[in-house]
C-alpha cells in the first residue's frame, strides 16, 4: 500500500499541496483527476519520489521512501513522468532497455533482454526497435517510454514476484489515438490485476477514468475534494462544481458514460430537431 500521510508541497510563498492524505492499494488502478493546476502532477512526482513534500510523509508499505535507498526504490516504482525529452538520439530498444538499469549487475543479463523484448512486443512496438527515438511521432513516443517504464518494474526470476511493485504513470494517454489510449490503459488494468501491482495514474478524460479505474481522487486547488470508489466519485452535482460545466452521466449495464458541456436532456431535443 502507498500511504501520503498530510503531505504539503510550497514553492515560494505559493501552496501547490495542502495537507494531503491519500491511500493507494495494491491490486487497484487508482485515478488522480482535476482540473488543471489541481496539483495532480505535484502529487505524483512527490508519490514517486522526485521531489520531497515540505511537510508530511509518504509511506510504501510501511516504509519512509525517505528511507529507501535509490537503488531500491527504482526497482520498486516505475514513474512516466509527462516530459522526457531526449537531446540525444537513440534508438527505440535502447530506451526500453533504460528500464531495467537499476536490475544491471554490471551489464545487462539475458534475462534482462529477454525482458526488453517481451515488453516491447507487449507494448506493440517490436517493429519500431531499430528507429530512432527523433524520427518517432508523439503517440510513438508516447508506446516507447510507456515500455521503459513497464519494463522497469518487470519482476526479474530472483525476485519473489512484482507484489510490492508501484506503478505511476503522469498522464500516459497524452498523444495516443483513441485505439491506444485503451490500450495502454487496459494493460495497465491488468498488470494491477494479475500482478497485485498498486497502479496510480493522473487523466483528464472522465470517460477512461469511468472505464479503468477502480479507485479516483478528486483534487481542486492543492486539496483532496473527493476519494473512493470511481461510481461514488464521479457524480453530476460534484463534477459540475469542480469542472465548471454541464455533466451528464448515462449508466448502462458494465459501465457509465459521462456527457461534458450539455445536460442530456437538452443533447436529446438537438437530436430530435
Amino acid at each position: 500500500m502507498v500511504e501520503v500521510n498530510g503531505i504539503s508541497f510550497d514553492i515560494g510563498r505559493a501552496t501547490i499541496l495542502s495537507k494531503v492524505n491519500a491511500r493507494f492499494k495494491h491490486g487497484e488502478v487508482s485515478a488522480i483527476i482535476g482540473p488543471n493546476g489541481a496539483g495532480k502532477s505535484t502529487l505524483v512526482k512527490c508519490i514517486a519520489g522526485t521531489i520531497r513534500p515540505t511537510e508530511g510523509c509518504i509511506e510504501f508499505d510501511g516504509e519512509n521512501i525517505n528511507r529507501i535507498s535509490l537503488e531500491k526504490l527504482a526497482i520498486k516504482r516505475g514513474y512516466l513522468n509527462q516530459q522526457f525529452n531526449l537531446s540525444v538520439g537513440y534508438t527505440v530498444k535502447e530506451v526500453v532497455s533504460m528500464g531495467r538499469f537499476p536490475h544491471y549487475k554490471v551489464y545487462p543479463s539475458k534475462e534482462d533482454n529477454e525482458i526488453v523484448t517481451s515488453v516491447m512486443k507487449l507494448v506493440d512496438i517490436s517493429y519500431l526497435s531499430d528507429r530512432n527515438t527523433h524520427t518517432l511521432s508523439g503517440g510513438e513516443l508516447q508506446r516507447v517510454h510507456f515500455a521503459r517504464t513497464l519494463a522497469q518494474v518487470w519482476p526479474s526470476s530472483n525476485e519473489k514476484g512484482i507484489e510490492d511493485k508501484i506503478l505511476i504513470l503522469d498522464e500516459p494517454v497524452n498523444n495516443l489515438d483513441p485505439q491506444y489510449q485503451h490500450f495502454i490503459l487496459r494493460l495497465a488494468k491488468d498488470f494491477a490485476k494479475n500482478y497485485n501491482v498498486c497502479v496510480i495514474v493522473v487523466l483528464h478524460d472522465l470517460n477512461l477514468v469511468a472505464q479503468y479505474s477502480d479507485c479516483s481522487i478528486l483534487m481542486k486547488g492543492g486539496e483532496i475534494i473527493c476519494s473512493g470508489k470511481t461510481r461514488e466519485v464521479l457524480t453530476e452535482e460534484l463534477l459540475e462544481e469542480i469542472y465548471k460545466v454541464p455533466i451528464s452521466i448515462i449508466e448502462n449495464e458494465n459501465h457509465f458514460n459521462i456527457i461534458t458541456g450539455i445536460k442530456y436532456n437538452q443533447l436529446k431535443k438537438e437530436l430530435i430537431k
